[in-house]
């Protein structure tokens, strides 16, 4: 039987993942005056900022960032381990990175019923869960794919 090598796709997914869900979201956000300035590739709502759990004293949420925390460290480390061909690994990934995106919409929806934004940013702000569903999209579409998994049941039966 003849040994399948590792397709180029699981190392672009596995770098986007680790980047985007893993690392991304601690420096996604740069102060700019009283404002905050968001920059990244949208694929968590509010890019995933740990910076927007603060609140008006200045002190984040303990729950909300070690459920943030958590979801990036584990989303990262899963993608990781399917690039080294583990099944569990690849199955865990889409849905850690899909709990990590309704994590956020989640804390959207939060910040929209628990506030008065005016209207232009309450705009913004619903409009912020529908970019990362693509990418949402792209990951499962990547971690489905049969040379994928037909590469991680190599490994793992190994």
């Amino acid at each position: 039987m003849r040994r399948l090598s590792k397709p180029i796709r699981l190392y672009v997914v596995t770098i986007f993942v680790v980047l985007a869900y893993g690392i991304l979201p601690f420096f996604s956000v740069m102060p700019f005056g009283r404002e905050v300035l968001l920059f990244g590739l949208w694929n968590l709502p509010l890019n995933g900022s740990i910076y927007l759990m603060y609140g008006p004293d200045g002190v984040p949420s303990f729950t909300l960032v070690l459920v943030s925390l958590f979801l990036c460290v584990f989303s990262a480390a899963s993608a990781v381990g399917a690039f080294y061909g583990w099944t569990i690994a690849r199955i865990a990934t889409p849905l850690l990175v899909t709990l990590n995106v309704l994590w956020w919409t989640l804390l959207v929806i939060m910040i929209i019923a628990n506030s008065d934004v005016p209207t232009p940013d309450l705009v913004r702000l619903a409009i912020e869960p529908v970019p990362p569903l693509f990418w949402l999209g792209f990951i499962w579409w990547n971690y489905t794919r049969t040379d994928v998994i037909e590469y991680c049941r190599q490994e793992s039966a190994v």
